[in-house]
């Protein structure tokens, strides 16, 4: 028996199929298949009854699997005690976030690390709200960039960075005289939206369930007709060749306002806007480096949002993390 199995085994469980686990883990489904079968036969018991519909545990698998986790626990513990003894080694943080998060922090973020915080080492991974909590959960990241509409209190504590305003973005060329109607309005109402052809993605994503909330709340549907590949740059590329308007925060566009791609007009009656949260796992014993680089990654979003990169109000909490309970 070794960790990967227990790794495995929990991760499956709470996710309740192994294909659900294979995606958290961004592993293959035979990997974890056969990990688990290896730990059945080490145990002379079967864990987990499988069906199309997923995974349950046995009677057997109950009792292993509340032993599995104080085990996977204290595995943890031993390694961040070890680290004491090598003082000399780069620890590594790993940061999940979106890609419009991404874009605004990961160059500023790491040149601060390099430049001003030498012990540390960051790898930074981008991707969908739902694959960076899944990322999250299974301790793939130490921290996760999120928002409100993502998170997970049963497993995240939480530290508000900034309510950051989202912003209606179209092409800025002359060529699509479509939108010369845009280019002069200093705003847009939340309605006036619905007259537009919208590429937005599903209510899978953080944003694509902020934008239904912003609909329900106000009675307004907005046009969903279009396509959209849910990839960030793809959809730009969209927008810059005057397919469709797009709902985004400006930090996933301001390289492109200010090289004269794009323009934006913020929204209101009512503004959109939508907070960004650090979230680390309740489960992992806080470390020193991880609070400390959300207190570097808190100094560098105000920093963007001095630049008018990332617009919006900075909410940053009085004390370093916020638990949240379920």
């Amino acid at each position: 028996m070794h960790s990967k199995q227990l790794h495995y085994f929990i991760t499956t469980v709470q996710k309740g199929s192994i294909a659900a686990a294979a995606r958290a883990l961004d592993i293959a489904q035979p990997a974890i298949s056969q990990q688990i079968a290896s730990l059945e036969r080490e145990v002379k018991a079967t864990l987990l009854e499988r069906s199309f519909s997923g995974v349950n545990l046995t009677p057997a698998g109950k009792v292993f699997y509340k032993h599995a986790e104080k085990i996977a626990d204290e595995i943890d513990n031993v390694k961040l005690a070890m680290e004491a003894f090598h003082p000399a080694q780069h620890k590594k943080i790993k940061i999940g976030m979106l890609p419009s998060i991404g874009n605004v922090l990961s160059l500023p973020l790491l040149t601060e690390i390099t430049k001003n915080h030498k012990h540390v080492k960051v790898e930074i991974s981008t991707g969908p709200s739902y694959t960076i909590n899944d990322w999250l959960e299974s301790k793939q990241v130490d921290i996760a960039l999120t928002y409100q509409q993502a998170i997970e209190p049963r497993f995240m504590n939480l530290t508000p960075l900034i309510q950051e305003e989202l912003h209606l973005v179209f092409t800025a060329s002359p060529a699509y005289s479509q939108y010369a109607e845009l280019r002069e309005k200093s705003f847009i109402k939340f309605w006036e939206i619905s007259e537009l052809p919208l590429l937005s993605p599903g209510n899978k994503d953080a944003l694509g369930q902020l934008i239904a909330d912003y609909e329900k709340a106000t009675g307004v549907s907005l046009k969903h007709d279009l396509a959209y590949s849910g990839q960030l740059m793809t959809g730009l590329r969209q927008v810059m060749q005057g397919e469709g308007v797009m709902i985004l925060p400006t930090s996933a566009i301001f390289h492109l306002r200010e090289s004269g791609l794009i323009s934006t007009l913020k929204i209101t009656q009512p503004e959109m806007h939508r907070t960004v949260l650090a979230a680390t796992n309740k489960q992992v014993k806080l470390t020193q480096d991880v609070g400390h680089i959300i207190d570097v990654i808190r100094q560098v979003v105000a920093q963007e949002n001095t630049l008018n990169h990332w617009c919006g109000t900075l909410e940053f909490a009085s004390s370093t993390f916020i638990a949240q309970s379920a």
